[in-house]
């Protein structure tokens, strides 16, 4: 599903939080308890390959899942946050951050280091999994997080031109059908 909120455009000012405590709310009439095993945030100028996110996500726990590329980016394992081109939490953790004070009350300042702060002073998130290579920026500059196209790619970000766009989508076949 795709929700689209009621509320400004931005990327320092709760906009994630907006979102995530939101979910609950909309979601929670479903009559499958809880109506998702993961909610995720992505930015615009990303393209996701479900599959294998999906296929990445089979073997994870579904509680305290915190998921995506771990910054700084040369960090093989715990970090700080993850990056803010999509990150991936399981629903007790959403549903956390809906009824908790700490997120509610820390809504200003960079989304991804938020959403990292949130979780280390709610002391939740404590199953992480960084996707290390398979989410990555589009190659270019600055070079931190970022490489060649493979095809092992869960996320590919900074598709901020129509050409990056067209070099990634060819390079996985995505419009071979169109």
């Amino acid at each position: 599903d795709i929700i689209i909120l009621d509320c400004k455009e931005n990327m320092n000012d709760g906009k994630t939080y907006t979102y995530f405590s939101s979910v609950p709310r909309l979601m929670e009439s479903s009559s499958r308890s809880p109506p998702y095993d993961f909610v995720m945030k992505v930015d615009d100028d990303t393209y996701f390959r479900l599959q294998y996110l999906v296929d990445s996500l089979k073997n994870l726990t579904r509680q305290e899942l915190y998921y995506g590329l771990v910054i700084p980016c040369a960090i093989t394992g715990i970090g700080k946050y993850m990056a803010g081109m999509g990150y991936l939490l399981s629903y007790d953790l959403v549903k956390w951050i809906s009824v908790s004070d700490i997120p509610k009350h820390n809504l200003v300042g960079p989304e991804d280091k938020m959403l990292g702060k949130w979780l280390e002073e709610g002391h939740h998130g404590k199953n992480w999994h960084n996707t290390l290579s398979a989410m990555y920026d589009f190659e270019g500059k600055p070079r931190t997080c970022t490489h060649k196209l493979w095809s092992e790619t869960v996320a590919v970000h900074r598709l901020k031109s129509q050409e990056r766009w067209i070099t990634t989508l060819k390079y996985f076949n995505a419009t071979l059908d169109l």
